[in-house]
């Protein structure tokens, strides 16, 4: 009688390859083995999209502007600002003197009124405001412009048209000269 010995049909073969290299493990006939292998390396031939590619694309695209538009530029004023008096004009000191007023609000209004009937100054800045609480000696406002939209909003003494400017209203020119001025 003939040996029985295995055939190579029968045999079973076992195959590993590392998963940190795309590792593909099987476990069949030879032919089987074959047929799994191809399509493995079928596998690796593709390479798979990289994040670079994307941003490329991404890069082509204009981006799109998010959050607050851009700040239009702040007016500056070219003429210096004369707080000492001069020819004809009060000084800002001797003109604060006789006022009687209670709050940063009626402050603000006051040397508003003061810059812009008393000096004629035709734009008056967030800044020189501040600068006439300085010039007093007095401590200015932490956010001068918090002070004047509030001067705005509830009391209506001040305008503010944009780019850091300040206007007085009618009703901040009645607070100036008939409640601050009064007897």
């Amino acid at each position: 009688m003939a040996e029985d010995k295995p055939s190579a049909q029968n045999q079973t073969y076992s195959v590993e390859i590392d998963l940190s290299a795309r590792s593909w493990k099987a476990t069949g006939t030879r032919e089987f083995i074959d047929e799994q292998f191809a399509r493995f390396k079928d596998m690796l031939a593709v390479k798979p999209k990289t994040r670079a590619s994307k941003t490329k694309t991404r890069a082509a695209k204009p981006k799109k502007r998010r959050g607050r538009p851009k700040a239009k530029p702040k007016k500056i004023n070219l003429t210096p600002l004369e707080l000492k008096g001069g020819e004809g004009v009060k000084s800002l000191k001797d003109y604060v003197k006789g006022a009687k007023v209670h709050s940063n609000y009626e402050r603000c209004t006051l040397y508003l009124y003061y810059l812009q009937k008393i000096i004629a100054r035709k734009t008056v800045l967030h800044g020189e405001i501040a600068e006439c609480f300085r010039h007093l000696g007095l401590k200015a406002p932490a956010n001068i412009q918090v002070c004047l939209s509030e001067a705005k909003r509830k009391y209506k003494y001040v305008d503010m048209p944009g780019n850091g400017t300040v206007r007085l209203t009618p009703t901040g020119i009645a607070l100036v000269e008939k409640k601050l001025f009064a007897e």
